[in-house]
């Protein structure tokens, strides 16, 4: 299925499935393409350029996003644990129902960017940019969002357990109850009853 690849090349409206990503060092580029079932997992896709793209059930443990330009791309049900998107830019795109733990989105730069329904836990988002950005009933637990400004985020649906802010970032979120309640013990106020 991945047979015909060569360097440099350009791929349009084609579709993918059940099969394992190839381990070339080529320059790649795919518009408007479908991959389901495609097995990613430890590829460097850093010279892989993708835009206007849906990934459907794939498998990108621990792949290597980083320094890349993504735009315009859909991830379904797909297991993303241990990526590393640093230092990229992603615009118009969306993660939904999918695994994010333990990812890297050090230095990215989101610009109308949705995460819906996914696992985020012990992600790391440290110096980001978020732009258009919505969370939407995400596990964000032991997450860290050091130097990246929150204001105007709402987290109100998603679960922020043990979450890691820089202080100063946090003012303007939107945060439910128990979300309260731990960014209140980040700020050091105890809570008593009566």
């Amino acid at each position: 299925m991945f047979n015909d690849l060569e360097d440099e090349e350009t791929y349009y409206y084609k579709s993918y499935q059940d099969t394992v990503f190839p381990i070339k060092d080529y320059y790649l580029t795919f518009r408007n393409c479908e991959f389901k079932n495609i097995d990613f997992n430890g590829k460097n896709l850093e010279k892989v350029d993708f835009k206007d793209c849906t990934f459907t059930n794939c498998d990108f443990r621990n792949a290597n996003f980083s320094n890349n330009g993504l735009i315009s791309l859909s991830f379904i049900d797909c297991n993303l644990m241990g990526t590393d998107f640093s230092n990229s830019l992603i615009t118009n795109s969306k993660i939904i129902n999918s695994n994010l733990s333990y990812s890297n989105f050090n230095g990215v730069k989101f610009n109308n960017f949705t995460f819906q329904t996914s696992n985020l836990l012990n992600s790391s988002f440290v110096e980001v940019k978020l732009i258009k950005v919505k969370f939407i009933n995400c596990n964000m637990e032991n997450s860290e969002f050091y130097n990246t400004d929150l204001n105007n985020i709402k987290l109100n649906t998603c679960n922020i357990k043990n979450i890691k802010v820089s202080l100063n970032k946090i003012r303007g979120c939107s945060v439910n109850i128990a979300g309260a309640v731990d960014i209140s013990l980040l700020l050091g106020i105890k809570i008593e009853e009566g």
